[in-house]
């Protein structure tokens, strides 16, 4: 069962998201937190102190264990708080998937350096047909999975840009 089967479209968030990953999706997104920098953000933190409390561990003791440890128990919580659920998420796509953000940005005409959007750039919500041209041309550069993950997570992340999305994700679920 794919990814979009598993999840309801109409009623996605990044904790729904999270909850529906695999396993390795889930340790993938888990170790890009921790490769993650976040500069001043407390997002590690709050990782750890997640493990922590469903691990019944001292939170000092998971600061001493090693990252892949953590990253293997933090892969595990199925339920984070909504917050550490798109730290997940966003860590995931800025870590690993950086090609599949820049294609899309392309796609869309959105400036952007490496897949971030440029700062002084004001993203509006695209209209559909340049949402779909630009799913269309993710999909075929990009493996269908992990195309899926992306355009669910905008969605869940920021629905008000990126909703537009929704009927797109429904079709490729069907």
């Amino acid at each position: 069962m794919s990814l979009l089967e598993r999840i309801s479209i109409d009623r996605l968030s990044p904790l729904r998201l999270w909850s529906a990953l695999d396993p390795d999706a889930r340790l993938l997104a888990a170790r890009s937190l921790y490769a993650h920098d976040w500069g001043q953000a407390p997002t590690k933190r709050e990782a750890d102190l997640t493990i922590a409390t469903a691990m019944r561990f001292r939170d000092a003791m998971v600061r001493q264990l090693p990252v892949d440890k953590r990253a293997a128990y933090l892969a595990k919580i199925g339920s984070p708080t909504e917050n550490l659920a798109s730290s997940l998420l966003l860590a995931l796509h800025l870590e690993q998937r950086r090609p599949i953000l820049a294609a899309f940005l392309d796609a869309l005409g959105v400036p952007h350096a490496d897949g971030l959007i440029a700062e002084d750039h004001e993203l509006k919500a695209p209209e559909a047909p340049a949402l779909a041209k630009a799913v269309a041309a993710l999909s075929k550069g990009f493996d269908a999975a992990e195309v899926d993950l992306y355009l669910a997570t905008l969605l869940a992340l920021d629905p008000d840009t990126w909703g537009g999305l929704a009927p797109l994700l429904a079709d490729r679920s069907a």
